[in-house]
Parts: C-alpha cells; structure tokens; sequence
C-alpha cells in the first residue's frame, strides 16, 4: 500500500509538474509578447524624441499642445506662427523703432515683461528662446566689446524673464547641450530666425563661459566649451549675413582669459595644446 501511495504520489507530482509547464509555456510566450510591446512602444518614443530633436515639432508648437487655454489667454504673446513673441517689437527697425523700445524697456512697461504665469509653463529650453526674442537682444549681443556683461547687468534688471531663466536648476545643462549642439546658422536661414538661434548661443555662452558656469562643468565639458567657441567664432566670420555678429564669440574668449576668471588656465592650456 505504501508502494501504490508513492506510486500515486509520483504520478501527481508527474501531473503538476506537466501543468507547470504548461504554465511556463504560456507564461513565456506572454513574456515574449510583452518584450516586443515594450519594444515597438520605444521605438515609437524614440521616433517622437528624434523628429523633435530634428524640428519637426518645434519648441513652441509643443508649448500650444500642453498649455492651449494659456496660449489662449495670452495670446498677444504669440504670433501668427504660434511662436513666443514681444508684440511691441512688431515694425520696421528705423530710429523711431529703437527710442520706442529704448522708453518702453527703461520705463518698465508691461510689453517688455512675460506674463509669470507663462514662465511657470515654459521648459527651460522655451524660456531661453524666448529671452533670445528679447526687442534688445541685438543691443547686448551684436558687436559689442562686453556684451554678455552688458546683459547680465541691465538686462537682468529689467527683464523678468532672464531673472527667471538664472533660477531654473536645469539651466547649466540646458546651456551646455544647447551650445554643443547648435552651429552658427547658414546664409540662406531667414534673417530674424537666424539671429534669434545666434541670440540663444550666445546667451549660453555667457552663461557657460561665466565663473558660475566654470563650476557647474567637467574638465571634459570645459575644453569642450573652449573648442566649440573657437568653431562658433570661425563660423559667424564665415556668414556675411551676420556681419554685426562677428566679434560675438572672441569676446566670449576674451572674457574668459581674464585674469579674475577662472576660465583663464583651461583657455590657456587649449590654445598650449592647438599652437
């Protein structure tokens, strides 16, 4: 009788162990099931990552789809195209133009402040394009022998949306991978496009090339810096189209040999090591 229970026994054990591959079988083929999910899902997602790193959905068109009852709200702030603008920089760029944004900015006026409730909205990468959309943005960037120390200075007085943009913890990398990866824009880019993606690079080298932002960076990450100024500053001299441009970037590397700045010795030993 024992023998016949060990039997029986035994012959459960066989039936459990059949189930259980049944089961694992089945359990297999889900698990398989889920994998090429999860695959097709992120190939999707890195499809959407790449075309919006590609432009196709540009920094403004995704603002409209996640803030549409601000843009709504606000709408004086955007323009035909969708994108963040200044409406009192609307018009021809004669004299009569600048004494108008001259008053409006020294006299604090509401046209030349983003409404707070849109910087809240805004990405770090969507508050920096629209600090570069600034009506004087030209004044503090073009050709100008301390342009970055000039925006820090006065702009940063009057101008919510760069005190905004200095708090933004993301700032440093924001700047970082903005500058890395962009290159001066070529001759046949529309000119106000252009100028504004410069305005952007040069807002992130004032940033980058600061003391603050000499911290914020690797060893790596500096020389990187160095180099890639050197590369912008060949490029802009290239491009007739933005001749008033064209010292932008030697003064970047001219602010950073400085003896206070802490950028003097990684300048110092890249120009050592490229001689």
């Amino acid at each position: 009788m024992k023998l016949r229970k060990k039997k029986i026994l035994y012959g459960k054990q066989q039936s459990t162990t059949k189930k259980g591959e049944v089961y694992m079988g089945k359990a297999k083929k889900c698990i398989i099931a889920i994998c090429i999910a999860v695959l097709l899902v992120g190939v999707g997602a890195g499809t959407i990552i790449y075309r919006q790193a590609q432009g196709n959905e540009s920094l403004w068109g995704t603002f409209a789809k996640d803030h549409k009852d601000l843009v709504k709200k606000y709408s004086d702030w955007f323009n035909k195209d969708g994108e963040f603008y200044f409406k009192i920089a609307e018009g021809k760029k004669d004299t009569a133009w600048w004494d108008k944004i001259f008053d409006k900015v020294a006299n604090k006026e509401e046209g030349t402040k983003i409404p707070e409730e849109l910087i809240k909205a805004m990405t770090t990468e969507q508050l920096l394009d629209a600090c570069a959309r600034h009506p004087l943005a030209f004044r503090f960037y073009a050709d100008q022998e301390h342009a970055y120390l000039d925006w820090d200075t006065y702009v940063k007085k009057e101008f919510n949306g760069i005190n905004a943009l200095l708090k933004r913890k993301d700032i440093w990398d924001a700047c970082y991978q903005l500058y890395m990866n962009t290159d001066i824009p070529k001759e046949k880019t529309e000119q106000e496009v252009g100028e504004i993606e410069i305005y952007k690079q040069c807002i992130a080298a004032g940033m980058l090339l600061s003391s603050k932002g000499y911290d914020q960076l690797t060893k790596k990450q500096r020389n990187m810096v160095i180099r890639k100024t050197y590369e912008k500053d060949k490029q802009i001299n290239k491009e007739e189209k933005y001749i008033l441009f064209q010292h932008t970037f030697a003064t970047s590397l001219i602010s950073a040999d400085a003896d206070d700045n802490p950028w003097q010795k990684t300048k110092e030993a890249y120009d050592n090591a490229n001689d």
